[in-house]
């Protein structure tokens, strides 16, 4: 059990790094990478005249080493880079779960391309004559998803959280309601009994706001099984 001191500082600590990521996240910013500099200029320009956020790279490999972890918005990419392609690089945040809605620009693309993107979770392509009316739409429905998708992230940190500050004990009671065991079954397989089964679901219940096994399955199932609890 941690000392109360400590428990103390670590509940705080988490909370300053929620309001953190938190405050992080609304920075919805355009990010513009593109090996040619005249594109980069011309995509920022546009972008800056309707007070659109933008951060531009001439190189993927020094993007994905600047782009932080909470970064939200959108990802305007060019598909052929010397260094890596507009797809590689969308791969390299999908494995970092970096939540930047992707659009892709070429003058190049070809079906393939485009089916191996879309599958891939790739927002929209964009040939390289487009128009300002046309770039701009397609911006401005990328970040619109991209903050659809930060809030169902949100959601979910929110609810993770909570079940991280269950204890050990209240999070293996938790489990095995959530896999539908019965008070009974589950004093018999923590060596508890029914009694002490039964104010460990009610700690749970008050602790994650619902009411019952249904509610908690419905809301906790997948944080429930990768969840730490508070030591």
């Amino acid at each position: 059990m941690i000392a109360p001191s400590l428990e103390a500082d670590k509940m705080n600590s988490n909370s300053i790094s929620r309001q953190d990521s938190a405050h992080r996240q609304n920075e919805e910013i355009v990010y513009l990478v593109d090996d040619r500099p005249s594109d980069l200029l011309l995509v920022r320009r546009l972008c800056e005249s309707v007070g659109i956020a933008v951060k531009v790279y001439d190189n993927p490999v020094t993007f994905l080493a600047d782009v932080d972890k909470y970064a939200c918005g959108c990802l305007i990419v060019d598909l052929l880079m010397p260094d890596m392609s507009g797809l590689q690089l969308f791969n390299h945040l999908a494995k970092r779960r970096i939540q930047l809605t992707t659009v892709i620009i070429t003058g190049f693309a070809d079906a393939t391309s485009c089916r191996t993107g879309f599958r891939s979770g790739v927002f929209d392509f964009i040939e390289k004559d487009f128009s300002p009316d046309e770039l701009l739409s397609v911006i401005r429905r990328a970040l619109e998803h991209n903050r659809s998708v930060v809030r169902v992230q949100r959601m979910r940190e929110e609810r993770c959280n909570r079940v991280e500050e269950l204890t050990q004990r209240e999070m293996d009671v938790a489990r095995l309601l959530n896999e539908g065991n019965a008070l009974k079954e589950i004093g018999a397989r923590l060596g508890i009994s029914v009694q002490t089964a039964s104010k460990h679901r009610t700690s749970i219940f008050g602790k994650l706001s619902v009411t019952n096994e249904v509610e908690l399955h419905q809301s906790f199932a997948d944080c429930l099984a990768t969840a730490e609890p508070m030591e």
